[in-house]
């Protein structure tokens, strides 16, 4: 039991210090791709990885205010096993996300890396070549991701140096940033004067469909 304690304080203790200007500024850069048609690519490695497709599908899924409306287009490029097997076969494993960038980005698109390290280097390489593309790059990592964060433009800095805390945050954070997303985008929508009651931000977790 005092595991449980020790673990849930440390959590509840690096929750506290979440950036929330990051989070702010990456909700408003979302909102601003679902707006002008771009693409958020998310990528991570193990836990990550995980985190990357969870995102992805919560991005795309639940940030549109009008459910037959336009949605954010999101890309995991954590999905494709042949993609990444063929890449790390046939070039190197810190190309996974770097080479599936080059087929797929565009200047002003969005890419998010998760590294609870800070120093996964395909995270980094694919970080350094968006940038060089014109994509806005935002990294989520822990308190020794220094290198991520060179590498960013903006990067979350979770205040933990364990890999489990900060792979739960990085999802909280994420579930934030995807509901502050909603709002902003159901906000541009009542701006141009064409809501309806469709565009209403509902509560999507407070009443989730049975999975």
């Amino acid at each position: 039991m005092a595991l449980v304690s020790q673990y849930l304080d440390a959590l509840s203790a690096a929750a506290t210090t979440l950036d929330r200007g990051v989070v702010r500024r990456m909700a408003e850069r979302l909102a601003t791709a679902w707006s002008s048609g771009q693409t958020v690519f998310v990528m991570g490695n193990g836990g990550s990885a995980s985190t990357a497709s969870h995102l992805a599908t919560d991005f795309t899924k639940l940030t549109a205010p009008n459910p037959k409306g336009p949605r954010l287009k999101t890309i995991a490029l954590t999905d494709s096993v042949s993609t990444i097997t063929a890449i790390g076969n046939d070039f190197a494993y810190e190309e996974i996300f770097s080479e599936q960038l080059r087929a797929f980005l565009a200047p002003g698109d969005v890419v998010i890396g998760l590294s609870t390290s800070g120093n996964s280097k395909n995270v980094l390489r694919a970080i350094s070549f968006a940038r060089s593309q014109g994509a806005m790059t935002y990294g989520i990592t822990g308190n020794r991701g220094q290198a991520l964060q060179r590498a960013a433009e903006d990067t979350l800095m979770i205040d933990s140096d364990s890999v489990q805390r900060i792979e739960d945050l990085s999802l909280v954070a994420g579930h934030i940033v995807c509901l502050m997303t909603r709002d902003l985008c159901a906000d541009q929508v009542r701006l141009r004067g064409t809501a309806t009651p469709a565009d209403e931000p509902q509560p999507v977790y407070a009443q989730a469909p049975a999975r």
